[in-house]
């Protein structure tokens, strides 16, 4: 049986855990001597303990075992790094399941890691404790901290808390209610907006002066993978956050985490997490967004290694207490917030212009005939194109759309007998390889075969896209997706014909 590595005086290596709703996630620390931390190490495991826990009341049993050997994984990993102190917590998913305590008792038993359920009003303390160190907290700031089962929000001003609210509102809770879809329908996006608007709007604490030049910080997993998908991450808004959702609705949850390396059972409640940061932005109206990795596990670091707990009132709250707390303010409003800087149309203009100058600009590369992979990235690049203009059709009736949705077809078309050929030439490469001498004639004259094919089908292939690159596609495509003024009392997400 492990032992709890619990210690009366401060470590001078520390590990933090945060068991939450979505993920499992570890930083390995010591004190830096500047009153931060340097982290060494961190490790995280998408475990989804949250997971239907809506619908039933209860931890998954699978999941509680899943979550068990990953922290099990954690704390040898802690003691491998030189920690003398493991700290942990657990979050909504945790505190609302009424097996929750038998959970965390089985934790102790077999890890020897003692957890600490802590509510809204310590999540939010310890995450803005973390970001102390690491961000410039000055002037008027709104944090965010999108969990899987709840979002937690803070007001500061000048590195003062002014107001901070749990809301039971997260990524895969919204999820688990609302996106059966991969890659999920607009429809099931703007259910999770919508939803999200209704628990932000009822913050009196958002209330904020106009003018008041207020920056948003996103904290944690959902803004660190949301801005992989922003082109400019130097430049976020509401309208590149709106972007983002119209880039995960043409985009399977495999494809998500390829393209931005995270596990696939993370990028499928990404789309609902994104949902939320576009709902609290709808509301803030931020001068800019800024992100932020740091937050709980820093701040349970400077806890542990100063040797003191972070006081937030009456901030311990009983596993399976049905997520219960002293404070916090998740009253349903009757309508969302009736405004947003982007129409649906132009959100897809957006994206349909910036997919098109993917392909593009991928083009000369697979004419250049020295990449294999050059006809393969067209290929790629012009599905995801066609996605985007197949979720766009609706907003766009004119004929000139229908012409340029099927130029994005064809050009997929053309470059199929390539690539299909590209990749039977290198299986047949291999079987050569591996195949006895006797046989290799054989393969060779197969291999003669396809070649000569592959050649009639570049040739008509670069015929193809030679007279596409000289005629007016490029200057079609900027003169009609060009931004165009949003309609008055624009509401994001919206799928009626009428746009």
């Amino acid at each position: 049986m492990a032992q709890s590595m619990r210690s009366d005086t401060p470590p001078s290596i520390a590990a933090a855990i945060d068991i939450g709703s979505n993920s499992i996630k570890m930083t390995i620390g010591r004190a830096d001597g500047n009153g931060g931390v340097e982290q060494l190490d961190w490790a995280s495991e998408v475990v989804r303990l949250g997971q239907g826990l809506d619908q039933t009341g209860l931890l998954d049993e699978e999941r509680i075992e899943n979550a068990i050997e990953t922290l099990g994984r954690f704390a040898a990993q802690a003691r491998q790094r030189g920690a003398t102190q493991v700290v942990a917590v657990a979050t909504e998913a945790t505190r609302a399941a009424a097996n929750g305590a038998s959970f965390l008792d089985r934790v102790r038993v077999e890890t020897g890691i003692d957890v600490r359920v802590i509510d809204g009003q310590a999540e939010a303390a310890l995450t803005f404790r973390g970001l102390t160190t690491e961000v410039d907290l000055t002037g008027l700031i709104v944090v965010s901290d999108i969990g899987g089962g709840s979002t937690e929000l803070i007001v500061a001003r000048d590195a003062t808390v002014q107001a901070a609210r749990s809301l039971p509102l997260g990524s895969g809770r919204l999820t688990d209610r609302f996106i059966a879809s991969d890659p999920p329908r607009l429809e099931e996006l703007a259910d999770c907006e919508t939803a999200a608007a209704v628990a932000v709007q009822a913050v009196q604490a958002l209330d904020l002066p106009p003018g008041s030049e207020t920056r948003l910080i996103v904290v944690g997993g959902t803004g660190e993978f949301m801005v992989r998908l922003i082109p400019d991450e130097a430049h976020i808004d509401l309208a590149a956050v709106r972007l983002v959702l119209a880039k995960l609705a043409t985009l399977s949850a495999a494809e998500v985490a390829d393209e931005i390396s995270i596990p696939e059972a993370r990028a499928r409640v990404l789309p609902a997490g994104v949902a939320i940061v576009a709902a609290i932005a709808a509301r803030v109206d931020p001068a800019r967004i800024e992100i932020s990795r740091s937050g709980i596990r820093v701040g349970l670091l400077l806890e542990a290694l100063s040797g003191g707990v972070i006081p937030a009132g009456d901030s311990e709250t009983r596993a399976g207490s049905g997520g219960k707390q002293a404070r916090t303010d998740s009253s349903v409003a009757s309508s969302p917030r009736d405004a947003s800087a982007r129409s649906f149309r132009e959100t897809m203009s957006a994206l349909i212009a910036e997919r098109w100058q993917t392909v593009l600009a991928a083009i000369p590369i697979a004419l250049a005939g020295t990449d294999i992979e050059g006809v393969h990235d067209v290929r790629v690049a012009s599905r995801r194109l066609r996605a985007a203009m197949d979720v766009a059709a609706p907003a766009f009736p004119g004929k000139w759309y229908k012409a340029l949705h099927g130029t994005a077809k064809e050009i997929t078309g053309a470059l199929g007998e390539v690539r299909d050929r590209d990749v039977l030439l290198e299986a047949l490469y291999a079987d050569r390889r591996a195949a006895p001498l006797a046989e290799h004639p054989g393969i060779g004259r197969l291999i003669d075969r396809v070649e000569r094919e592959r050649v009639a089908a570049r040739s008509e292939m670069e015929s193809y896209l030679r007279q596409l690159l000289a005629g007016s596609l490029r200057d079609e495509v900027e003169r009609r997706f060009a931004a165009v003024e949003a309609p008055p009392n624009g509401t994001g997400i919206s799928t009626g014909s009428a746009l």
